[in-house]
């Protein structure tokens, strides 16, 4: 692992999301609020973050049920909660929701992001494994998946789960991005970090300055190490 040490750590302020309103159940059911993280950047060679950018998730497959209008409000009200840091109180909500309509995935998904902020990490696995038993491709749920297992150290399970959330959304942009943090950082395969990070910049609501500096870095790289790679194999050309 690259030593990420001493990092100086900058918030970024949160893209605003053009997307239209999602119809009620879809909303419910889709509808997850990523926890709002910073990125880390400093002058010099560029450093990077496994800190996730502040974005909002886009919606995913809708889910097909008849969800009464105070169940949607209350939804409302958790994520405005979460957004406005009052993490108890949003838990509340959300846990009246799971409890009233299991079926739907997004409410699980924000339960496991306030178990993983709080440290509660077995809480927050087993709420994703509620959420995967539902969909088991389901966006939001993979990238939660793949924070918690990279936290763990288990690189290739957090590799699959990402690639799941891309395979249902491939211009999710968070997930392009916490799989490119983790090729580069912990797997060392600095040619796929950089084809997500291109990638994840083409899908972000607006262009990451930071990541445009990892990607002019890696692209000076990557070209070197492929050549390093070459003659380590003996290859003439």
């Amino acid at each position: 692992m690259k030593n990420s040490s001493a990092r100086c750590v900058e918030a970024r302020p949160e893209p605003e999301s053009a997307r239209p309103p999602l119809p009620s159940a879809a909303r419910l059911g889709a509808a997850v609020l990523l926890a709002a993280l910073v990125l880390a950047g400093c002058g010099g060679t560029p450093t990077r973050s496994a800190s996730e950018p502040r974005a909002a998730a886009q919606p995913s497959a809708a889910i097909e049920a008849d969800v009464p209008e105070d169940v949607l409000a209350a939804h409302d009200r958790a994520v405005e909660l979460m957004r406005s840091g009052d993490f108890e109180g949003a838990s509340a909500e959300l846990e009246r929701i799971v409890g009233a309509h299991p079926g739907l995935p997004g409410p699980h998904v924000n339960l496991a992001i306030l178990h993983r902020k709080a440290g509660r990490d077995d809480a927050a696995l087993l709420a994703l494994e509620r959420a995967l038993a539902l969909d088991a491709n389901h966006p939001e749920a993979n990238n939660e998946l793949g924070i918690l297992l990279r936290e763990r150290g288990q690189f290739d399970a957090a590799e699959a789960a990402y690639r799941r959330a891309l395979e249902r959304r491939p211009d999710y942009a968070l997930a392009l991005y916490n799989l490119g943090v983790l090729l580069d950082l912990y797997m060392q395969r600095p040619a796929e970090a950089l084809e997500c990070y291109e990638a994840y910049q083409e899908a972000a609501a607006e262009p990451d300055e930071r990541v445009a500096r990892w990607i002019v870095d890696l692209r000076r790289r990557v070209p070197e190490e492929a050549s390093s790679a070459r003659l380590a194999r003996g290859d003439a050309s």
